[in-house]
């Protein structure tokens, strides 16, 4: 069963670059749906024309503004480009200059940073994560276990209303994501993770998408809030386009 998994990819991405969420009570339940049909559901609701699905190539841009209460706001530009099957570049921008890439030509992954200079190439467990990153924005690619080795749903209440919260854990991962899908339109509303940074320090991460909108037929998060370690960010997608012909050298690293 084929599965748009586009807006947890575009809210997904966003969590590589953002710096305490507020808790909910969560109770659970058994699912009265069982993850396929949830997939087939959410696929509908977020591309019910299946544009997504069958297109080919994507880029999307988003800016990302880190909120301070006495300082000024930094803002920043991720954009994303992709083409089937298997090529990908994630590149960030500070003050509209690119300062670092992440990119794959389906075959081997390198991360590049500007300021320095510097190329590295990702060694297999790297490349997987990013091909897992990848995946999760591919066209027309499996939904949440193509993706992840353990995939729980359950039927979820909170403070904030009625959900399903779909669990997924990988060999990548230290603990699970937790996808909160609205249980009436089936929209993704929220993701929550923790994962360990670089030394073995536990960080704590929460999105949540304060708009959709449709576009080229598809119904993209516009806009979203980071919440990660005390810091606030709110994102929005300044750019989206499907079946841009994209130039191969785009997903090599640059040449320093």
């Amino acid at each position: 069963m084929k599965k748009n998994i586009v807006n947890c990819f575009f809210i997904g991405i966003v969590a590589l670059f953002s710096g305490c969420a507020a808790d909910l009570t969560d109770v659970l339940a058994p699912s009265p749906l069982s993850l396929e049909e949830l997939e087939k559901r959410m696929n509908a609701a977020s591309d019910p024309q299946g544009h997504f699905a069958s297109s080919k190539s994507y880029i999307m841009k988003q800016e990302i503004k880190e909120l301070y209460w006495l300082n000024d706001d930094v803002i920043r530009m991720v954009e994303v480009k992709f083409e089937k099957p298997d090529k990908f570049a994630l590149i960030t921008y500070d003050d509209n200059q690119p300062a670092s890439v992440f990119c794959t030509d389906g075959n081997s992954g390198w991360v590049a940073y500007y300021k320095d200079r510097k190329i590295v190439r990702l060694d297999e467990a790297g490349l997987r994560r990013m091909r897992a990153l990848a995946s999760l924005g591919t066209p027309g690619a499996g939904g949440y276990s193509s993706v992840f080795k353990d995939v729980q749903v359950y039927k979820c209440t909170n403070e904030e209303g009625r959900f399903f919260r779909i669990d997924c854990k990988g060999p990548e991962l230290s603990e699970p994501i937790s996808f909160y899908v609205d249980a009436d339109d089936y929209l993704l509303r929220r993701v929550k993770m923790n994962f360990q940074l670089p030394g073995g320090k536990s960080s704590r991460y929460e999105n949540i998408i304060l708009g959709y909108e449709l576009r080229d037929g598809v119904r993209v998060p516009m806009k979203t809030r980071i919440i990660q370690d005390g810091i606030k960010q709110d994102s929005r997608v300044i750019y989206y386009n499907l079946n841009p012909v994209i130039p191969a050298g785009d997903f090599l690293p640059p040449v320093f």
